[in-house]
């Protein structure tokens, strides 16, 4: 949505209206994933995209059909011999696009779901629900269900996705909504300012738009001169940094110095925390050895089984740049919902530091 907003607030200074359409089911081969975007001003000038041009045209008219009645209403596309020539997607997918007047409950600030209705009573309402709990808006039936659907949505937005909430039993029927989310900037923590968290640190800026933050207690290995992309660098001992600086859901944990005396405490506390991903390089025997001593320290199994070590998919990495894309990919996964659980005892990854 932030791509689209310079042109939508361009349109609104010249006193134009505008409509936001939404991918909000997509089915096969589908060219764009539901949460997808484009946005139409009442001229029919667009930007964003949700078929990669299979539909666009078909969607902007609709569009301006939506700002002048000023009413939202859900479109489907799919395949058929006669669609094929006129208004299909030839990728032979099905998509559902609702689109709906842009307004000021369209979110800005992070971290926010919001929530609107796209198929049953009150069609187009919508709530705004933050990740601590409080939600402004309504979907307008009554406050049970709001803030029923505001725990749904924080839910999405704690893992980072878009998303569809289906309710047969709602008070006034059968109601589908659409969860577009607005998480915080993905995070990557990296505990040790190693050779392999220095191609981490770049690789994680270039490749993956992530913000990095890099913490060692060793002077000497953290430096803007070593890291010259972190965002942030605190030469302070990791127990100390997490005091100040609780982990979120969109935090992704690297823990690299390859020390017990540095690395437990970091893991201790990131494995209690909310992080998305937490992982930790070294052998197997070392994983081990890990496990037993946070477990005497008092985490639980649940906590310590949420370890990823050695970390980085195995794919043969031997130096610390083959080593930071083996753990980048991991994160990755992660983050887009791809990565199955952890195993204790898997191929190892190359320990370099």
């Amino acid at each position: 949505m932030k791509e689209l907003l310079p042109d939508i607030e361009r349109w609104r200074e010249a006193g134009k209206k505008v409509a936001v359409a939404t991918v909000v089911q997509a089915y096969g081969s589908a060219p764009r994933r539901p949460g997808a975007k484009m946005a139409i001003s009442e001229d029919g000038e667009f930007v964003g995209s949700v078929s990669g041009g299979c539909v666009e045209n078909d969607v902007v008219e609709h569009a301006r059909q939506v700002i002048e009645e000023d009413h939202p209403r859900l479109v489907p596309y799919g395949i058929s011999d006669e669609m094929a020539f006129n208004v299909g997607l030839a990728c032979g997918g099905q998509i559902e696009v609702f689109i709906q007047p842009f307004g000021k409950a369209f979110p800005t600030e992070k971290p926010v779901a919001f929530a609107y209705v796209v198929d049953g009573p009150e069609q187009g309402s919508g709530l705004l629900a933050w990740e601590f709990g409080k939600h402004r808006g309504s979907v307008g039936q009554g406050d049970a269900f709001d803030d029923r659907v505001a725990r749904d949505a924080i839910g999405l937005l704690r893992d980072g996705r878009a998303g569809q909430l289906r309710y047969e039993d709602a008070p006034q029927g059968p109601t589908r909504l659409f969860v577009d989310t607005y998480p915080s900037q993905a995070t990557i923590v990296i505990f040790g300012g190693v050779h392999t968290g220095v191609a981490l640190a770049q690789l994680a800026k270039d490749v993956g738009g992530f913000r990095v933050v890099v913490v060692d207690a060793r002077g000497a290995w953290a430096t803007p001169a070593r890291f010259p992309t972190a965002d942030e660098i605190h030469v302070m001992h990791a127990d100390d940094y997490l005091k100040g600086h609780p982990l979120t859901s969109q935090s992704y944990v690297a823990v690299l110095s390859h020390d017990p005396k540095l690395d437990d405490p970091a893991l201790f506390g990131a494995l209690q925390s909310d992080a998305r991903f937490v992982g930790a390089i070294g052998s197997p025997k070392t994983q081990r050895e890990r496990r037993e001593r946070l477990k005497a320290a008092g985490l639980t199994d649940e906590q310590v089984a949420r370890l990823y070590g050695p970390v980085g998919l195995d794919i043969g990495a031997q130096s610390p740049e083959e080593i930071g894309v083996a753990i980048l990919a991991q994160i990755l996964a992660a983050k887009n919902g791809k990565l199955p659980q952890p195993v204790a005892e898997r191929p190892r990854v190359a320990a370099a530091v």
